[in-house]
């Protein structure tokens, strides 16, 4: 099965200022989603999709044997989905290898501790599935029972629960957050459907809370910092 990983990596970013160059661990956040897709031995070729040149410089840099696509303004916006950018990717690619890959693998930069062991193992899993879609997925680090909600002045739980009687985390049905760290998609159902994955037809892999971290904001920077450091043995 040939499977192409992708990697959106648009330059703007509101909450964290050229994000996806930032420095992690003194290297730049996208590095370690291009060292790892590379280093894993898992995909046909590997494509870093963005309308930064400094961007697609950088990720040259990082590693020459990937394909560096500069996309076009209108999908570089706050509105541009990713479906769209991934199909721009896929026809670039048809175009310049002369073939459509069996399968799509969606390697988000601001995911950088999902380890080449994860990627590894979601794409076997995934080839071995029968399913057309794979996500990744966690456990909740605050569980789903205790969201609440403001409706018209008054509070409510986001879930329906009894509120004569408090359960503890252990008797509610077990449940995960999509973590956005991988998405596997088969390419036929990819282009027909326009999503990358429906429930129905879907495995789930799951990872570590640690591996989780998805970073938007500079908290979430520091969460990362502080992971790497552990797992570094520093």
């Amino acid at each position: 099965m040939n499977i192409l990983a992708i990697i959106p990596a648009r330059g703007g970013s509101k909450g964290i200022p050229d994000k996806n160059l930032v420095s992690l661990g003194g290297r730049p956040l996208i590095s370690f989603s291009i060292e790892t897709a590379v280093e894993s031995n898992c995909f046909c070729d590997v494509i870093v999709s963005s309308d930064s040149q400094e961007i697609l410089l950088r990720s040259r840099t990082i590693n020459d044997s990937i394909i560096t696509l500069e996309r076009p303004p209108d999908l570089a916006t706050d509105n541009a989905s990713t479906y769209d950018v991934v199909k721009h990717a896929l026809e670039y690619y048809k175009d310049v290898k002369n073939c459509i890959p069996d399968a799509v693998f969606l390697l988000q930069p601001t995911s950088p501790i999902r380890q080449v062991s994860e990627i590894i193992a979601s794409c076997e899993m995934f080839k071995f599935s029968n399913k057309k879609s794979l996500i990744s997925v966690s456990p909740p680090m605050q569980h789903p029972s205790d969201f609440i909600f403001r409706d018209s002045g008054e509070v409510k739980y986001c879930f329906a629960r009894d509120n004569s009687l408090v359960l503890r985390r252990q008797d509610f049905v077990e449940s995960w957050f999509i973590n956005g760290s991988i998405y596997i998609s088969d390419t036929e159902f990819f282009l027909n459907e326009g999503v990358f994955y429906t429930l129905d037809d879907c495995e789930l892999f799951l990872m570590s809370e640690e591996a989780s971290v998805d970073i938007d904001t500079p908290f979430d920077l520091l969460i990362a910092e502080t992971i790497l450091f552990n797992l570094n043995g520093n």
